[in-house]
């Protein structure tokens, strides 16, 4: 049996649910609580605010903050959109430009929410994802392909369950979700240079 090479989504995969994994261990409250609903040091040292990242310069949390979950349905939630569109995604474009790619997309979108909302907070690996679907639908319009040609009927329905869910949070939640979409959009044409290259 041929064993399949791990791809760089399944990293990113692991290190949002090893943090989880640790932020449930190291506690910072009811650990019950924070298996649930999120919390703890994780958050703490993880989250992205506009005075923790501008006015105390702890620019890495633009970074971290995709890394952070509020609880462990919002972990599933994301990590299965990640594994339908990231690992598509990634075998197009390839390993390397798509993790930068994602990591590029997830810092400027948790900047631009920092600074369109001063006092909120931000975290979860959607600020990415919503970055990958924006960039997978460049691709599809510039390739002239269907959803259907890519994604299983299981796959369309649960990114529409997911496109729907994932915005009933709230306003800030939309519209952190818009920027990483617009953010895609725009980085989806540096992935058709990243194929263009791959196919040379």
């Amino acid at each position: 049996m041929q064993n399949k090479r791990r791809t760089a989504t399944f990293y990113i995969a692991i290190i949002n649910v090893l943090i989880v994994v640790i932020n449930v261990v190291l506690g910072g409250g009811n650990r019950f609580w924070i298996f649930l609903s999120g919390g703890g040091y994780a958050k703490g040292y993880g989250q992205a605010t506009l005075t923790l990242v501008m006015e105390q310069g702890q620019w890495w949390r633009l970074l971290t903050c995709g890394y952070v979950h509020m609880g462990i349905i919002h972990l599933l939630g994301n990590m299965a959109a990640l594994e339908i569109v990231g690992v598509k995604l990634e075998k197009r474009i390839g390993p390397l430009k798509y993790m930068l790619l994602y990591h590029v997309g997830t810092v400027l979108t948790a900047f631009l929410c920092c600074l369109i909302f001063p006092e909120g907070w931000m975290v979860g690996a959607s600020l990415g994802i919503f970055v990958l679907i924006g960039m997978m639908c460049v691709l599809l319009f510039k390739e002239k392909r269907k959803i259907s040609d890519v994604f299983s009927r299981y796959d369309k329905r649960y990114l529409v369950f997911y496109l729907i869910v994932g915005n009933l949070i709230g306003i800030g939640t939309v519209v952190a979700h818009l920027i990483g979409l617009v953010i895609g959009l725009l980085l989806g044409f540096v992935g058709i240079r990243c194929i263009r290259e791959k196919e040379k």
